[in-house]
């Protein structure tokens, strides 16, 4: 008698850790098809707006900033200024005039690498850093992004630019403005 209590005990308790593990193993299941559609989904409009965008690098890179005026605005509000736009002249000597709002500075402006454009603002007394950033093309529209936006295959998302511009005259312009 005490064996086929042991053996009804041990059924009914294996039978409960089989519908368990079915309900997990289910419960997964619907769990990371979700997630694969949700972010697979996300990585294919990703790749889509990735056709847009065109890095610009080397000679072509310095050849849109020198001698131009950009005309420009970045993506987060700026508090110091109460902006969001900044016009940029690049000398061909590799100096700028900046002006956001109603702050103008003298800056520098250089290639690092070929992949690169960054600015120092030497007698600035609020832009302390050298500011590096990445530049893709989008029709005409020049997006910057910084270091920390970005991955070894480009932006970790293509609305995580810092500031965009386009060529003073170009006839070009952004999307949709900001702010």
């Amino acid at each position: 008698m005490l064996k086929h209590m042991q053996a009804f005990i041990a059924a009914r308790y294996n039978l409960r850790y089989i519908v368990i593990m079915h309900i997990l193993k289910y419960s997964l299941l619907v769990f990371y098809s979700l997630f694969s559609v949700l972010f697979g989904v996300s990585a294919l409009a990703d790749e889509a707006d990735k056709k847009n965008y065109q890095q610009i690098t080397g000679k072509a890179l310095r050849a849109i900033f020198d001698d131009t005026m950009m005309l420009g605005e970045y993506r987060d509000y700026r508090d110091l200024t109460k902006t969001f736009s900044y016009t940029e002249f690049h000398n061909t000597n590799g100096t700028t005039d900046y002006l956001e709002g109603e702050r103008f500075d003298k800056g520098v402006w250089r290639m690092v690498g070929d992949d690169k454009i960054c600015y120092n603002y030497p007698d600035s007394d609020f832009y302390k850093y050298t500011y590096c950033f990445v530049v893709y093309d989008n029709d005409g529209c020049y997006y910057k992004y910084s270091a920390r936006s970005m991955t070894y295959y480009g932006p970790r998302s293509w609305d995580k630019w810092t500031s965009r511009a386009v060529r003073k005259g170009s006839g070009k312009s952004c999307a949709a403005p900001v702010g």
